[in-house]
């Protein structure tokens, strides 16, 4: 009785309600399609099935052919014919399995086929007598034993199946002597672009699937989702200003990714000469652009190019604005700086702040300005404002052309020592914080070394500067402005209990953490 409440209560709605790995999912069935397979080849046309089968006296057209399924899909146009039509093909001596075909839920997109195969796991107390049994009342073939699950079984519809896979399912999950009973079902997937690199599955900041100690699943950038629709552009260029570079590096070293590199510490800039292993700049740029080369790790804009300023630790005003002024003569598209000056209170002068406004709003082609990104700093302490009885200013990252990143972690927390205030546009990963993880960077030339482990804002703002070059990938005539907006607006409001958001911004986390798919779906609409 508990078999047919269910099932009434299943078809009566337009559906079937099965467990499946222990969560419930309705399986509705669709009004005007059906699958086939058939014991000997397949069926691509219309035509071609019924020169077979003989006239169905009605009209149908071939969908689409499922490889590893080995089934094919049909269109009817006559929806109260469906059933009698399948029962027709059902009586064949030409047809393996019919089947009718089910979206999960209310999802139109996800349309799922059940492929006359099931996989049944029985109770260790069943009896060698009563599984038999349970199979021949069902008629279904064991096809194979399987070694990953303990009486667990992999079996198959005949002839002698008087109700469809789903339906024996339903009825077989209410047995005691069944403990699941699952259809196996044919679907689509959208295929989520995953590198090859050899570190990118310790890279919880592109994809945390939460299988990871101190991580939990979704605190990320959602990069897999939007590598789906770009990995960047060479015509993109991101120019990294730091202490040094490894240029030598595979995962830079390739045709056309270096672009307009630049020593200004005094020296001529040459491969030999400015060798960096282990460098802040190389770890920096690894993050934001490294090549998907099989090794070590990905950058989030992998395809994009690379334009690398090398700096002393001393610098003064009229170098910094030389600095700028070569990047946006040299047409960069994003200008990442991952460090603040030394002192605590850094305000700047009026000719940095000047060129930052100058290269924001002219640079690039046809004066769209440059992305420029700094990171917020390492702390914990406000941007501009008094803490413990100190003054403290970050005079880079306050500037309204600016974004400022702080950082988040992986369970997406606030990072211990991310500087914080009205001013932090937003955050991105990076390591700190109790029970979390540390970031994996480009370190030594096989990826792991001194080097292999990266935390704090800079590693934030490499990641924000990638997505700003993702942005552009796929719609280069955004200004700055515009793609500043972008990455704000599209962030994830993240731990809103802490963050404490007002009118969409928190003093730890900006506008949020940022997400990689939306900004580019935003892009694109832009």
């Amino acid at each position: 009785m508990a078999f047919l409440d269910n099932l009434k209560r299943s078809t009566s709605t337009g559906g079937i309600k099965l467990r499946r790995s222990g969560r419930e999912v309705e399986f509705k069935k669709m009004p005007d399609r059906f699958s086939l397979r058939l014991k000997h080849g397949t069926a691509k046309t219309a035509d071609a099935l019924q020169s077979l089968i003989g006239s169905m006296e009605v009209s149908i057209r071939h969908i689409e052919s499922l490889r590893v399924a080995q089934m094919d899909v049909f269109e009817i146009d006559d929806r109260t014919k469906l059933d009698n039509s399948m029962e027709i093909l059902r009586a064949s001596p030409h047809v393996d399995v019919v089947s009718h075909i089910y979206r999960l839920g209310e999802n139109v997109s996800s349309e799922v086929i059940p492929t006359g195969i099931m996989t049944i796991q029985f109770k260790p107390e069943a009896r060698a007598m009563e599984r038999e049994k349970i199979l021949e009342e069902f008629g279904l073939e064991v096809l194979e034993d399987l070694d990953f699950l303990p009486d667990g079984y992999s079996v198959k519809t005949t002839k002698q199946s008087n109700i469809n896979p789903l339906k024996i399912a339903l009825k077989l999950q209410q047995y005691k002597e069944i403990r699941i009973a699952e259809p196996d079902i044919a679907f689509k997937v959208d295929f989520l672009y995953q590198p090859a690199n050899s570190l990118y599955k310790l890279q919880w900041y592109l994809k945390n699937r939460g299988n990871q100690l101190s991580s939990i699943a979704g605190a990320d950038i959602k990069a897999e989702e939007a590598w789906d629709i770009t990995t960047g552009s060479r015509d993109i260029v991101i120019c990294l200003i730091d202490d040094g570079f490894d240029l030598e590096d595979p995962r830079f070293n390739v045709p056309g990714k270096i672009v307009a590199s630049k020593d200004f510490t005094g020296n001529a800039f040459t491969p030999t000469a400015d060798l960096d292993f282990n460098g802040h700049g190389t770890a920096c740029a690894g993050l934001a652009l490294a090549e998907e080369d099989c090794q070590g790790i990905v950058g989030l804009a992998p395809k994009c190019a690379f334009m690398p300023i090398m700096i002393p630790t001393d610098i003064t005003d009229r170098l910094f604005v030389a600095i700028f002024q070569y990047a946006m003569i040299q047409n960069a598209d994003v200008i990442c700086c991952c460090w603040k000056a030394r002192a605590e209170y850094f305000p700047l002068s009026t000719a940095m702040n000047a060129i930052i406004q100058k290269v924001a709003t002219e640079g690039r082609r046809n004066d769209k300005g440059c992305t420029i990104l700094f990171a917020a700093g390492n702390d914990n302490s406000p941007l501009d404002g008094v803490k413990n009885d100190m003054q403290w200013l970050n005079g880079f990252a306050v500037h309204p052309d600016v974004i400022a990143v702080g950082a988040s972690n992986s369970r997406d927390k606030h990072s211990f020592y991310s500087n914080y205030g009205p001013e932090l546009a937003v955050c991105a990963p990076s390591g700190g914080g109790s029970n979390a993880r540390s970031m994996v960077a480009t370190g030594t030339r096989d990826g792991i070394g001194a080097n292999s482990q990266f935390d704090g804002t800079s590693g934030a703002t490499s990641i924000a500067s990638g997505l700003a070059a993702l942005i552009l990938s796929v719609k280069p005539e955004l200004s700055s402005a515009e793609t500043r907006n972008i990455i704000m607006e599209t962030a994830d409001k993240i731990d809103p209990e802490n963050g404490q958001y007002k009118d969409g911004h928190s003093l730890i986390y900006g506008h949020g953490r940022i997400d990689t798919y939306r900004a580019l779906k935003r892009a694109i609409q832009s």
